[in-house]
C-alpha cells in the first residue's frame, strides 16, 4: 500500500536539501523527453523524500518573522511550507518527483472526520525517465484512524510523455501557486497554501466522506486535456497490481480505465504495467514510446486507431 510523508502530516520533520543549481532547474524547468533513452530499469532504490527551497520571497519573509521579538510560530510554519517543496532524490542527487498536499479546511477537503482528511498528489518519474511516468493520488478520508479502511489509491498516467514534469513557484496577486507542467506539457495550478488545484486541464471534485470505506468514491478528477488519461484505483493495494478481491466496489481490480476526449475503454492492467500480476513486486510500465503504447494496447482493445499526433 502507498503512503506518504505528507499524508501523515510530517512535512516539518522532512530533512532539507542543500540544492544545487542543478535541482532546482530539474524541478522548476521544462525538460523534453530524450527520443532516445534506454530500456527503463527499475531497479534503483527508493528515493529520498526532501524539501528544497523553491520561494525566495517565501523564504526571506519566514526568516524575518522568525527573527522578531515574540515569532509568531503558527503563521511562520504556514509561510514556510510555501517556501519550500516536497521532492523526491534518488541515490545519484537527481530530481525524480514531488509531492502536493491538501490537508487544511477547503472546497475540496471538508476536514469533518475525526482523524482529519487529506488528499495528496504525488509526481514521479523515476530515473528521470518517460517510461513511468505518473501521478499518484492518496485520498485519506480519516474516519476511522486504520490507513487499510480510511486510504484510497489511486494512479493515472497521461500520453503523450513529452517532457519531464516540472513545477514554478508563482505569486499572482496574494495567492502563491504551483504551476505544475505535466508529462504532456500542459498545466494545471495549484493553491500552494490549501493544495487544491484552481485552474487548468485538470478538475477535482471534494473529497467522498461516505463512511463506508466500500462505498466511498476514489478520488474525483476529470482530465480535460488534449491526450489520454490511463486511470486506476485500488483500497488497500497497489492500483496497478490484480487482485483477486475487491474491498471497494469503484475499483476495477483487473483493468484500466482509459479515457480520450470523451471516450471511455477498459484495459487488462498486465498489458500495461510489469509485474501487475505479482503485488511483492513493484509495478512499471511496459511501453517505452506512446507509439509502442497505442499500437500494442491502446488501438487493438480500444478499436480507437489513434496516432501519437491525435494526442497533440
Amino acid at each position: 500500500m502507498k503512503t506518504s510523508l505528507l499524508a501523515l502530516g510530517l512535512f516539518a520533520a522532512l530533512p532539507f536539501a542543500n540544492a544545487s543549481e542543478e535541482q532546482i532547474r530539474q524541478l522548476t524547468q521544462t525538460e523534453y523527453v530524450s527520443e532516445n533513452q534506454v530500456a527503463y530499469d527499475d531497479s534503483l532504490a527508493d528515493p529520498s523524500m526532501r524539501s528544497l527551497k523553491v520561494s525566495a520571497e517565501h523564504c526571506e519573509q519566514a526568516r524575518i518573522l522568525r527573527n522578531a521579538p515574540r515569532p509568531d510560530y503558527p503563521t511562520i510554519i504556514e509561510i514556510e511550507k510555501l517556501c519550500n517543496q516536497a521532492v523526491y532524490i534518488d541515490g545519484t542527487e537527481n530530481v525524480v518527483g514531488f509531492e502536493l498536499l491538501n490537508g487544511a479546511k477547503n472546497r475540496v477537503n471538508p476536514r469533518t472526520a475525526e482523524y482529519g482528511s487529506e488528499r495528496s498528489y504525488s509526481f514521479h518519474f523515476p530515473l528521470r525517465h518517460a517510461q513511468n511516468m505518473h501521478i499518484s493520488i492518496t485520498e485519506n478520508a480519516g474516519i476511522s484512524g486504520s490507513m487499510s479502511h480510511d486510504l484510497l489509491e489511486s494512479t493515472i498516467i497521461l500520453l503523450p510523455r513529452k517532457v519531464i514534469p516540472s513545477m514554478e513557484a508563482l505569486q499572482i496577486g496574494e495567492r502563491a501557486i504551483r504551476r505544475i507542467q505535466l508529462p504532456t506539457s500542459e498545466t494545471i495550478d495549484v493553491d500552494a497554501g490549501t493544495g487544491e488545484i484552481i485552474d487548468g486541464v485538470i478538475t477535482e471534485a471534494p473529497m467522498d466522506m461516505n463512511p463506508s470505506r466500500h462505498a466511498r468514491r476514489f478520488a474525483g478528477l476529470t482530465y480535460n486535456g488534449r491526450g489520454l488519461m490511463i486511470r486506476v484505483d485500488r483500497r488497500a493495494g497497489t492500483p496497478e497490481h490484480i487482485y483477486t478481491q475487491s474491498f471497494n466496489q469503484n475499483e476495477r481490480i483487473r483493468e484500466a480505465t482509459l479515457t480520450h476526449r470523451g471516450r471511455t475503454c477498459y484495459v487488462p492492467k498486465d498489458l500495461i504495467w510489469a509485474n501487475a500480476t505479482n503485488p511483492d513486486l513493484g509495478a512499471y510500465v511496459l511501453h517505452a514510446t506512446d507509439q509502442e503504447f497505442l499500437e500494442k494496447v491502446v488501438n487493438p482493445k480500444c478499436g480507437w486507431n489513434l496516432t501519437v499526433a491525435d494526442l497533440f
